[in-house]
């Protein structure tokens, strides 16, 4: 009996499994790649329109002043106060009188705090003026 054709068969399920694995790990790169070049479209239109004086005196005031690029809101300040404090103690002391050995005693404490203060930035600064 020939088993040529199913060892074939399971190399094409191991392919088609790692084609598929590979597929959904760079669904997360293109759907950030396509929002990247949606933002720069929207950037350049923006800049395209102030620069050219398309959008006089009522366009502004109806935009509230400037045209502003487009804000993202995970432009974030954090400042972060971090304190580690380690802490270690160690014994070695004699063994129990019918054994031979050392009986070794290690203590630890171990303390972290952390402040951390963060604030959301205003949205001129996804425009870089902050």
């Amino acid at each position: 009996m020939n088993n040529k054709g199913q060892s074939i068969l399971s190399e094409y399920v191991m392919i088609f499994f790692v084609v598929i694995a590979a597929a959904v790990a760079m669904t997360v790169f293109v759907q950030r790649g396509l929002e990247a070049r949606v933002h720069d479209a929207r950037n350049f239109m923006v800049d395209s329109v102030v620069k050219s004086g398309a959008c006089d005196a009522d366009c502004l005031k109806a935009a509230g002043g400037s045209i502003s690029h487009e804000y993202e809101p995970y432009y974030a300040q954090m400042v972060s106060d971090v304190n580690h404090n380690q802490a270690d103690t160690a014994t070695a002391g004699q063994g129990n009188a019918q054994v031979l050995g050392v009986t070794y005693t290690k203590n630890s404490k171990d303390t972290t705090k952390t402040i951390t203060t963060s604030s959301q930035l205003p949205p001129g600064c996804a425009d870089g003026g902050c």
